[in-house]
């Protein structure tokens, strides 16, 4: 049973987070860990108005405060936790969304987490990194060999097409002569 990384961002009622946070921050990481998570960074994320409003209860939301939550668990059972947490927490908990990290980005995603104190840190830990592995050896030696010279990719498509161009596909290859 493979143990992942996720992070999940909860979207809490602000009305109940002004009063009780310690009760809800409790609620969830219990909730977490009656499903084999072990918490690694759990912190107030941001309060705001959100997009549209959300009915919960006879009572209309305009704001939430964020949580987000990165812990380790069995993958196995990140979707009885999901469904625990749509039925169990409807009184507090508006929406929830969870992704898989990717091992690749664990440390830097966790040191972000744990050491940025402005709202957007997840963000900022991947804006100027790439992975190594997302790199294709043949292209970094040879960077324009394959489309006559000039593309300088190779990132997050493994080398082998560049990315899309904005009106949609990208350009053909010269063995995708359609003849």
């Amino acid at each position: 049973m493979p143990v992942e990384l996720y992070e999940t961002m909860f979207l809490l009622d602000s009305n109940r987070m002004a009063s009780e946070p310690e009760v809800l921050k409790n609620n969830l990481h219990t909730a977490l860990e009656k499903h084999g998570a072990e918490i690694l960074v759990a912190r107030m994320w941001d309060e705001r108005k959100i997009a549209y409003n959300i009915r919960r209860s006879n009572t209309t939301h305009k704001k939430g405060s964020y949580y987000i939550v990165y812990y380790k668990m069995d993958s196995t059972k990140q979707p009885a936790m999901d469904g625990d947490f749509r039925l169990s927490m409807t009184e507090y908990l508006l929406r929830h969304l969870t992704a898989h990290i990717d091992y690749r980005w664990e440390e830097a995603m966790l040191d972000v987490a744990r050491n940025d104190q402005a709202p957007g840190f997840a963000l900022r830990g991947m804006q100027e990194e790439t992975s190594p592995t997302d790199i294709n050896p043949a292209l970094i030696n040879d960077p324009g060999a394959e489309f006559g010279g000039g593309f300088q990719g190779g990132l997050a498509t493994g080398g082998d097409r560049p990315p899309p161009l904005a009106g949609g596909r990208p350009p053909r290859r010269r063995d995708d002569n359609p003849e």
